[in-house]
């Protein structure tokens, strides 16, 4: 692409080199200045591992023949994140890390109950990352920090996504469609107790209703992605449709309101027993802004 660019259009890369450079140095004097600021604001407040800190102490002096080992143990959380933690070392940890923590200390597994518990940057940090869209207060999705773990190996989710359909699945779908690594990834779940089978033989996920956090969730949406199969358009199973326009944010909201009005009614059709069959069948509803998002002060309709 450069050679193309250059051999082109010379004078116009030339002209983006100085002004490049240019703004590379007003740039970097700008992050600097922002970053000393927020530096000084950090110095005056609590960031959410200093949060953690405090809860996970506590918690400890609670229990006092509880080690910090023994404590990441139970909660998910690998031992080398809760040390770091604990010793003020490492940058802040990741949400479903963070999810799994306050969900042990508080005894919480229930999401929307679990947010309701806590404040504070914890709190503004799990509001971000695990707000519920579509599920109401009546619905039983819950945070399992050995989920968020397991899944972050991809065979496994997609795996215990098909085990988590009411019908669940068997071991020659699994190995139809993961070859020999799906099936030695449904033994060690299987060993776990995190994948179970019924008297007829069937799979079945041991937690059906399953949340995870939306840094996750993107990750393995691509996964999902690459099970659209443009070549069976003609069987009328699958649905694709890409739209853009340059929007308001007046018009995102609209979408967005569309969009959650779809995804409530596709929720109640999946949840229907009477429309519940075999076919493991999955629907993606995204968007998002194309390129950076815009940095000015938003009223929300952006997340």
């Amino acid at each position: 692409m450069n050679a193309l660019s250059y051999s082109f259009f010379p004078e116009l890369v030339f002209c983006f080199s100085i002004d490049w450079s240019r703004l590379k140095t007003k740039y970097m004097n700008l992050s600097q200045r922002e970053n000393s600021h927020s530096h000084e604001n950090q110095t005056d407040s609590q960031t959410v591992n200093d949060q953690l800190r405090d809860m996970t102490s506590a918690y400890l002096n609670t229990h006092p023949g509880l080690t910090l080992n023994a404590l990441a143990g139970r909660s998910g959380v690998p031992a080398t994140t809760m040390r770091r933690l604990m010793q003020n070392n490492g940058g802040e940890l990741a949400p479903h890390s963070v999810l799994a923590l306050v969900s042990y200390l508080l005894k919480e597994k229930k999401i929307s109950s679990l947010l309701r518990k806590v404040q504070g940057p914890v709190a503004e940090l799990l509001n971000k990352s695990f707000n519920q869209f579509i599920f109401d207060e009546e619905t039983k999705h819950e945070m399992h920090a050995d989920l968020n773990t397991l899944f972050q190996d991809r065979t496994c989710y997609l795996i215990y996504k098909l085990a988590a359909n009411a019908c669940g699945t068997n071991v020659r779908e699994v190995r139809d469609v993961f070859g020999l690594t799906g099936l030695q990834k449904l033994q060690e779940m299987a060993d776990k107790g995190i994948i179970l089978t019924d008297d007829n033989d069937r799979l079945h996920a041991r937690d059906k209703n399953f949340s995870v956090d939306l840094s996750l969730a993107h990750k393995l949406t691509h996964s999902l992605v690459d099970f659209y199969k443009p070549k069976d358009v003609e069987k009328g199973m699958n649905l694709f449709y890409s739209l853009s326009e340059g929007m308001s944010e007046e018009g995102i909201k609209k979408i967005k309101e569309i969009e959650l009005s779809a995804v409530k009614k596709i929720f109640e059709v999946m949840n229907d027993e009477s429309l519940q069959g075999s076919i493991p069948y999955f629907a993606v509803v995204l968007s998002d802004v194309l390129g950076l998002t815009p940095t000015k002060e938003s009223t929300g309709v952006l997340q």
